[in-house]
């Protein structure tokens, strides 16, 4: 599964992330499983209330095999939980496009209390990408930080997870060196 993130400044407000996301018209299909436009609206106000430069935390995720709508809010909640987000305070959006399913979700920013960590986000996210890909049985996307995701995990404890993603990124990174050497051309 392929994640990316987006923070989403307070001065530029939620009005093109919710446009995007609700309305998108290249979509076939647009499903909101959570939340709606006036909760993206309110988010903002509130992180302009306590002054925080983002509002919100944008994150768009592109499974590579089907998955239902409760695996992917199971998904969702995953990431409020690894990123320290309030699970009931979110948006979460399916699109269906070419015949694929991708989700959107934006969680606020400001946290009742805190301020999402913002720490190594990408290489949690993808973390937990991989984690979902292990839990559901799908085939592993290869991702930039499969060297440094398997290490943490084998640190937390999860040595079988962490020998697939490693064993993940020694098969890519031998493809690539294959792929340069000049006698693969010839």
């Amino acid at each position: 599964m392929i994640v990316k993130e987006s923070r989403i400044k307070t001065r530029s407000g939620h009005q093109a992330v919710s446009r995007h996301v609700l309305s998108g018209p290249k979509n076939e299909a647009i499903r909101i499983l959570s939340g709606s436009d006036y909760l993206l609206k309110d988010w903002m106000k509130e992180a302009r209330r306590e002054n925080i430069r983002y509002g919100l935390r944008h994150i768009a995720f592109n499974p590579s095999e089907h998955m239902s709508d409760g695996q992917l809010t199971h998904f969702a909640n995953q990431i409020c939980r690894e990123l320290g987000a309030d699970p009931e305070r979110l948006t979460l959006v399916i699109h269906q496009k070419d015949g694929g399913t991708h989700g959107h979700l934006l969680l606020p920013e400001w946290q009742e209390d805190h301020v999402l960590s913002s720490k190594f986000t990408l290489q949690r996210l993808e973390k937990i990408a991989r984690l979902e890909e292990l839990r559901l049985g799908h085939d592993f996307v290869s991702g930039r930080h499969d060297k440094a995701i398997a290490k943490a995990l084998r640190e937390a404890g999860n040595p079988e997870a962490a020998d697939r993603i490693a064993a993940l990124g020694v098969w890519s990174r031998g493809l690539m060196g294959w792929i340069d050497d000049e006698s693969f051309w010839l």
